[in-house]
């Protein structure tokens, strides 16, 4: 009779620690996506902004060293669009790296003749990286 008890226990504990570790799962993707969340759109709030230092340190820290805060603002500044709006849509993320989308609301202006400027929405799709913890942008080449 005690086997009967001490085999239905086992059982029980057994259960518990699987509900846990899958809870500590799900619980860890959550705060994965809340954490790539934030930092994709702490970097579209720094850029509609136009605080471009705040935006540079959302960078890979490969690529600051290779750009430099002057060239990466001089790298905005030069385009003809003027970003309006940045919206988080989704993040397909792995282990250490996530592709995120974003809805972009701007505005082109002299794209065509006789028109002064064109307002536009198109959702853009992010690369990150996760290193030493913290999520970074990684600009298309």
């Amino acid at each position: 009779m005690n086997y009967f008890h001490l085999s239905r226990n086992v059982k029980l504990i057994a259960v518990v620690c699987s509900v846990l570790l899958l809870s500590a799962c799900a619980a860890a993707t959550v705060d994965k996506k809340n954490q790539i969340e934030d930092r994709a759109m702490g970097r579209w709030d720094a850029l509609l902004t136009g605080d471009f230092a705040g935006a540079y340190e959302y960078l890979t820290p490969g690529t600051r060293s290779s750009i430099s805060l002057m060239q990466y603002q001089r790298s905005i500044l030069r385009k003809q669009v003027k970003w309006t709006s940045a919206k988080y849509n989704k993040s397909e993320c792995e282990e250490t790296t996530c592709k995120v989308t974003i809805s972009l609301g701007f505005t082109v202006y002299g794209a065509l003749p006789g028109v002064r400027s064109f307002e536009g929405t198109q959702d853009i799709s992010e690369s990150w990286v996760l290193l030493d913890g913290n999520w970074y942008y990684v600009p298309e080449q």
